[in-house]
């Protein structure tokens, strides 16, 4: 019984440690947002959270999870921008600040993003200004070796 007390002890401070972790990393860094997949009805699964840039993707921190890292990551290069949508009323009781809802897709499917109107902007800019796929990056070395055939042999 007393081998029960100490695991349970054990997983319930495990838990608390990871929660206190993630509120202090996540709280202030990061734009606060609201994601959900779709097809939803209603006000139905969106999850509050906090997305984060890094490089050529967007991060999502759910708020309730206990995870060390990121829950969801968009690649700029395949969502796309799809469009505009104003908010129910049932949305506008738990969505205070929001006033409209992106929705995005992408090879996750479709979802839509909801957060204040500077979140929303600054999301659809960093989306659209994405490079294209199709562009092909060159290798800095091999460019180098090409620029230099001729000099290596004289």
């Amino acid at each position: 019984m007393k081998i029960l007390e100490y695991v349970l002890l054990l997983l319930a401070a495990t838990a608390g440690i990871a929660s206190a972790w993630r509120f202090t990393m996540f709280r202030g860094h990061g734009a606060q947002c609201l994601l959900r997949g779709l097809p939803a009805e209603g006000s139905h699964g969106w999850r509050h959270g906090v997305l984060r840039y890094v490089g050529e993707q967007a991060r999502f921190y759910k708020l309730r999870s206990l995870s060390f890292n990121y829950d969801l990551s968009l690649d700029r290069r395949t969502v796309t921008f799809n469009g505009v949508r104003e908010l129910t009323a049932e949305e506008r009781d738990f969505m205070p600040g929001v006033e409209s809802v992106l929705v995005l897709g992408g090879p996750e499917g479709e979802m839509e993003f909801a957060g204040a109107r500077h979140v929303e902007m600054a999301l659809i800019s960093w989306l659209e200004s994405a490079p294209d796929s199709r562009d092909q990056r060159e290798d800095m070395n091999a460019l180098a070796e090409r620029a230099n055939r001729g000099r290596r042999e004289q």
